[in-house]
């Protein structure tokens, strides 16, 4: 988890600077220089929280991340960044390069990783029930000025048009608010995702909707990952090719269980780009 919170207090930082010397480049009172001096005030909060969230993991050093920052994930925050960085430095502006660099930064993994921060520590620290909104709050922002921005419309579009990675819907089941928020907010950019708080209810669901892949945590309450798996396999014989077991708590015996039924697993912490890439393959292969 520290790992985590000291990158993303480096990418609040970054940000912020970036922001404030692209309001500096435009003219006072153009709505693009209000518009990044806005997104420049926000990072600076959003820095301050991060640096909060450290001072609270400190307070509660037993608190561990369920996910791990791999490459492609960082390179996707922060590509974006650099290039209009580069553009200010070498005082090549390009308001499209700088727009469609600013959203693609911000409408990547960035501020879903940093709310399953804000979630992971709340209970700890209740000062942070707030801040979710002001994230929410930020992204609208960008969303609205570029909506009304006609340079804008092209790049938007294009966003918009994408087809989704795939058209059925995935499951995922996870007691632990924080990773389920953010695994099924990950995977909603690439299709449907519905979600379930256990095994039972996880059951209900799929007795109502077929689930192209199911990821499922394996200790729950009320009804566990695996005996979920069992009841819905006595229907669906098969079900096991549509499963990920995402845990943190894999003995011996669950892990024999696991590959003696030939089912798909990831020790919790897990990347987040390995999840998606096994749900994708997961969907190719059923679909062949």
């Amino acid at each position: 988890m520290q790992r985590i919170i000291e990158w993303l207090i480096g990418i609040e930082a970054l940000a912020g600077e970036i922001y404030a010397d692209l309001a500096a480049v435009f003219s006072e009172g153009e709505s693009l220089r209000v518009f990044v001096d806005r997104l420049a005030r926000d990072e600076s909060r959003h820095y301050q929280f991060m640096r909060d969230a450290l001072a609270c993991l400190r307070d509660n050093p037993d608190l561990a991340s369920e996910i791990l920052l791999d490459q492609q994930t960082i390179d996707s925050v922060e590509t974006p960044l650099k290039r209009i960085e580069t553009a200010i430095s070498t005082g090549k502006i390009d308001q499209q390069l700088i727009l469609e660099s600013l959203y693609a930064s911000e409408h990547s993994e960035w501020n879903d990783i940093f709310l399953y921060v804000i979630n992971a520590l709340k209970d700890n620290c209740p000062s942070f029930n707030v801040i979710g909104p002001s994230i929410q709050n930020h992204l609208r922002t960008i969303t609205d000025f570029l909506e009304n921005r006609p340079e804008a419309k092209t790049f938007l579009a294009k966003f918009e048009n994408l087809s989704p990675v795939w058209e059925e819907k995935v499951l995922v089941v996870d007691d632990y608010p924080p990773i389920l928020e953010l695994v099924s907010s990950l995977l909603s950019k690439d299709g449907a995702v519905d979600t379930a708080r256990n095994g039972k209810d996880a059951l209900e669901k799929t007795s109502r909707q077929y689930y192209a892949v199911i990821i499922s945590d394996i200790d729950m309450p009320i009804m566990s990952g695996l005996d979920f798996y069992k009841k819905l396999k006595q229907d669906h014989g098969d079900v096991g090719r549509r499963f990920i077991f995402i845990s943190g708590s894999l003995n011996q015996e669950t892990r024999a269980y696991l590959k003696n039924e030939n089912l798909n697993y990831m020790a919790k912490p897990f990347h987040l780009r390995s999840l998606r890439q096994a749900v994708h393959e997961i969907i190719d292969q059923n679909t062949l």
